[in-house]
């Protein structure tokens, strides 16, 4: 799973599919909790400094930067 885009490199404004998780069991399980996982469809809605803030859908999520560098997009 090397070489590609991860959540934490999108702009804001763009939307993109989730293609998979590259963490740990734990962190795959909390993403799930908060509706990411392979096929979803999410829009970066802020990424400054601090957490992103992403929308799934008609809800919004914030995600810290660490994990947002382990969701693997497309």
């Amino acid at each position: 799973m090397h070489c590609q885009r991860t959540l934490k490199a999108v702009a804001p404004g763009n939307s993109v599919m989730v293609v998979g998780v590259d963490a740990g069991r734990r962190a795959c399980l909390r993403l799930e909790s908060m509706g990411i996982m392979p096929g979803i469809l999410l829009e970066v809605v802020s990424n400054g400094h601090g957490p992103m803030i992403i929308s799934t859908g008609e809800g919004r999520i914030m995600v810290e930067r660490g994990i947002a560098e382990k969701v693997l997009v497309a």
